[in-house]
């Protein structure tokens, strides 16, 4: 299939090319440009969408459900309708984030969202994040405290043999015992290890950098406070170049002042926009289950009975938007953080998450309040909000 979308503002991420044009044919893009430079072939289908915003498809690396259904839920429809939730949304590439169970649980749950990605074409789950089960009990989060694992190499190499090769980050606590090993199993299976869920020290950071750690999991939640004295994992995490970090862009997770020192720090090319979302994201308040819990949604906030946040309802355009409007960062910058950064971690920089002839054609395009008006995914288009 060719088309053409002319007259958008592209964010390619680093510029945007105002009034422009781009040509996609199948899955690659073939042109893209100014609309006065481009020539559009003859014929094709061309759609007109001036005063758009034209950006690269996003990448979300965690999310536990949405649009009312779980990642946890036993069945391929489940995962069927999270997916297209979220080409709503305008997640192209998304990794779906398992929390602990008990051992057969959580590698039935591993085992089966591998086989859903091996049998699914043009499908934007990736593969998955595993939240857990190697973390530490005091911060534990929404998580229940007796589906935690010791750590362990043999119980690490029960889920990667479930996973097939689809695992492909893990939020793991380096301080535990027996970590040390964990980390450099799975590391020598190509997983990305972020850390998470923790209470570790500074030196204990710097360990786990030696032994695979490249990524924090959703920066100043579920671990230990900043502190001037004892530095820990949230003063590593900025401190330390070696560590790219998640951020939950919704305002409340972080609030708005420390993103913007978490921005001024790390820059653009250290954040990695994430949703958290579970499955109330794009649902109506009220009462839902997440983590084998009762979870209470108020004004788009997700909380335990006890008042503790359980992920977020959060998409990733809204994050974009808040970016931009709550923080002040420029329109580029939001996108490389939404887009190019998550295709970083997961290899996949040269071809997903840039706008250039031969990259895939995971597009995005916005009105000016930032709602998703169309979604395509390497060429397809899989959502538009006129039809």
């Amino acid at each position: 299939m060719t088309f053409a979308i002319r007259n958008v503002d592209i964010v390619t991420p680093f510029r945007i090319i105002q009034q422009g044009t781009i040509i996609v044919e199948g899955k690659k893009i073939a042109g893209i440009g100014k609309t006065a430079e481009v020539a559009v072939p003859k014929g094709i289908r061309t759609y007109d969408l001036d005063g758009m915003i034209l950006t690269p498809g996003y990448i979300d690396l965690l999310v536990h459900g949405g649009g009312g259904y779980g990642f946890t839920d036993m069945s391929r429809e489940a995962v069927e309708h999270i997916s297209q939730h979220f080409f709503r949304h305008g997640t192209t590439g998304l990794l779906a984030s398992l929390y602990s169970k008990p051992e057969s649980d959580m590698v039935a749950d591993v085992s089966r969202i591998a086989e859903f990605c091996m049998n699914s074409k043009a499908s934007n789950v990736w593969g998955m994040h595993l939240e857990g089960p190697f973390i530490n009990k005091k911060w534990h989060g929404a998580m229940k405290v007796d589906y935690l694992w010791q750590p362990s190499v043999e119980g690490w190499t029960k889920l990667h043999a479930a996973g097939q090769g689809y695992i492909r980050l893990m939020t793991l606590a380096p301080e535990l015992p027996g970590m040390a090993e964990v980390m450099r199993a799975a590391a020598k299976n190509g997983v990305v290890l972020s850390i998470g869920h923790s209470a570790a020290m500074f030196e204990e950071v710097l360990m786990a950098i030696d032994n695979g750690a490249a990524h924090i999991t959703h920066l100043f939640n579920a671990m230990t406070p900043f502190h001037h004295r004892q530095p820990s994992v949230a003063v590593a995490a900025l401190l330390l170049n070696e560590l790219k970090v998640e951020l939950i862009a919704d305002g409340f997770h972080v609030h708005p002042a420390v993103m913007k020192l978490i921005y001024n720090i790390k820059g653009d090319g250290g954040i990695i926009l994430i949703t958290d979302a579970i499955r109330a994201s794009g649902m109506p308040d009220g009462e839902y289950s997440f983590m084998d819990q009762k979870i209470i949604v108020r004004e788009k906030k997700a909380y335990l009975e006890n008042g503790t946040l359980a992920g977020s309802t959060l998409t990733m355009e809204a994050a974009v938007k808040n970016m931009v409007e709550l923080v002040g960062v420029p329109l580029t910058d939001a996108v490389r953080m939404a887009s190019l950064n998550g295709a970083k971690v997961l290899g996949l920089e040269h071809k997903k998450g840039i706008l250039a002839v031969g990259k895939d054609a995971d597009l995005v395009v916005l009105n000016r309040n930032f709602d998703v008006q169309m979604t395509i995914y390497e060429g397809g288009v899989k959502y538009n909000a006129t039809t």
